[in-house]
């Protein structure tokens, strides 16, 4: 039995009183090939310190060997010392066979501190010198896709695909999915979601093909994923909105607002479930319980317009223009959206103050002219004011967009 065979034998043993005799004996007496698979053993066996000593020795007998640089530079990497596994990596020529292993590792490292640009650099002369080699390829496509260049990473996940459907643990045609629906090419993400969903196993990527299927306005299938990530884990608040979202566009009311309300008690921030359950309770008939969860998603984000001209729209419908009133009264001028200061304008109509209301059409008017129920609501406004100059002007405009309106075209005839 060799020195080397000795001294793997008295560890697996939990002998290591004789380690290091054994080792320099091994050292001096065991040939090359011996000391390589000791190297190789000591390293899995989490022995590094043994095993640099012997990738030492190595490159000291076979100094034409630079596999051994890299094997050392490696393990000197895990433990830290970077300085010295990069002196070996880099005195490794690039006409050397081991020169392509060498770039891997600093593909790697590099890759490990953040240095993206850099890592792929070494990773592209390395596909440059093995370019049929799928490991590299891989890493080519997961370096892409990490750092958002999904173009790039299509174009390697679709070649490794026409090779196999995985590589390692990773599944190609979720990778294919993914970039895909980073590009927006939402159609040709829900063709491989078709031929191959069935296959996805990765939470996130069933939730991103929802999302597309959603986009694509396939909502029973849209249902059918969302509802399966939040099998899998009931937690997964973003998919709450989406599945909602999804039963609203199928027409179950229903199922929407109760996926939306079981959504607000893992997140009771989430605004979209707030604005979500305004709209199909509205829709619903609902009314009382629209304004009670905007008024209470608005507790949360008061400064979210987007909720408070939703309340207010709902205001407005139920005849309530003291509380939309009251819904503006503490944002300052310079905060109202066109929207908001239409609908402050009508409620000011309803209530007969018509210098108010003037005021705040008119501050809208820039934004909203050519919006046609805007320009109506201004006319009748205006029409009570007999201002027959803006008047026809407003009727002129009108007219260019809803030419066969007979009220109007009653009206305008009146002011010619």
């Amino acid at each position: 039995m060799s020195y080397s065979e000795q001294l793997l034998d008295a560890i697996e043993k939990h002998d290591f009183s004789q380690n290091n005799i054994l080792l320099k004996k091994a050292l001096d007496s065991d040939s090359s090939e011996l000391l390589a698979a000791l190297a190789e053993n000591l390293t899995d066996m989490g022995f590094s310190d043994m095993a640099k000593d012997v990738y030492r020795a190595l490159i000291a007998k076979n100094p034409e060997e630079d596999l051994f640089k890299v094997y050392l530079a490696e393990i000197l990497l895990n433990d830290g010392q970077d300085d010295d596994a990069l002196s070996l990596l880099y005195s490794i020529d690039e006409n050397s066979d081991s020169y392509l292993e060498s770039l891997l590792v600093q593909a790697d490292y590099y890759q490990s501190l953040g240095l993206l640009e850099t890592a792929q650099a070494k990773l592209q002369e390395a596909h440059e010198l093995a370019p049929k080699e799928d490991a590299i390829i891989f890493g080519l496509a997961e370096l892409a896709y990490s750092t958002g260049k999904n173009e790039l990473a299509l174009h390697y996940y679709q070649d490794l695909a026409t090779r196999q459907k995985h590589f390692g643990e990773i599944n190609l045609r979720e990778r294919i999915f993914a970039s895909l629906a980073k590009l927006g090419r939402y159609e040709e993400a829900s063709e491989i979601i078709k031929q191959y969903g069935q296959d996805f196993i990765d939470i996130d990527r069933r939730y991103e093909a929802g999302l597309v299927l959603l986009s694509t306005k396939d909502y029973k299938k849209a249902i059918e994923y969302l509802t399966g990530v939040l099998e899998q884990a009931n937690d997964y608040v973003n998919a709450y909105p989406l599945l909602a979202q999804a039963y609203e566009a199928n027409g179950d009311n229903e199922k929407a607002l109760e996926t939306a309300q079981t959504g607000l008690t893992y997140n009771e921030y989430d605004e979209t479930l707030y604005a979500l359950i305004g709209r199909v309770a509205a829709n619903s008939t609902k009314y009382e319980l629209a304004v009670d969860m905007l008024k209470k998603g608005l507790t949360f984000a008061p400064e979210n317009m987007d909720l408070r001209v939703q309340l207010s729209n709902l205001y407005l419908y139920l005849k309530k223009d003291e509380e939309n009133l009251h819904l503006f009264q503490e944002i300052d001028d310079e905060n109202l959206e066109p929207q908001a200061r239409w609908n402050i304008a009508v409620s000011l109509y309803h209530l007969e103050k018509y210098q108010e209301s003037r005021k705040e059409f008119l501050l809208a008017y820039p934004n909203l002219q050519n919006n046609a129920e805007f320009l109506k609501d201004m006319i009748r406004l205006f029409n009570i004011d007999g201002e027959r100059g803006v008047l026809k002007d407003l009727l002129q405009k009108y007219l260019k967009l809803i030419p066969d309106d007979e009220e109007m075209l009653d009206l305008y005839d009146e002011l010619v």
